[in-house]
């Protein structure tokens, strides 16, 4: 399933191949619900709603991306997180080596066309023990206490 997505600005434009079964290389897409806080730090929310993917299937249609590399403040770990260097729209992040550096985690938000992903229920709630008290948690969704 191709899908499209743009920076706030416009400049950033990106294409994804999904495919929802595994691919050759073991990795699935999935759709996640992550309430840590280094999350809550990209997308200025409570929570950052994402779609995880293969690394091959994201390709950079135009303009350029500028990358940071920081610490993860709950889990410890190093990532990157890649972003719009004109508006600083959050395109997608990647844990390093010691987490999963064959992924990158898109920013739903970012998504032109989210090919009906925000009309289905996440596949995993991650890092719950963050979740807002107020906030229900999403019914079927794998709940898990950690990123990993």
């Amino acid at each position: 399933m191709p899908l499209h997505g743009s920076c706030l600005c416009g400049n950033v434009k990106f294409s994804l191949t999904i495919d929802p079964d595994p691919n050759p290389d073991g990795n699935v897409t999935s759709t996640s619900i992550c309430h840590c806080r280094a999350c809550r730090k990209i997308t200025g929310g409570t929570t950052s709603v994402n779609l995880t993917v293969p690394s091959t299937s994201f390709i950079l249609d135009s303009g350029t991306l500028k990358a940071i590399t920081t610490k993860h403040v709950d889990e410890g770990f190093d990532f990157s997180l890649s972003f719009c260097e004109g508006c600083g729209s959050p395109i997608y992040a990647v844990p390093l080596p010691q987490a999963r550096p064959e992924v990158k985690i898109i920013q739903v938000g970012v998504l032109d066309d989210d090919g009906d992903l925000l009309g289905k229920r996440p596949d995993v709630e991650l890092n719950v023990k963050y979740r807002p008290a107020w906030v229900q948690q999403v019914s079927g969704a794998e709940q898990r206490e950690r990123y990993t």
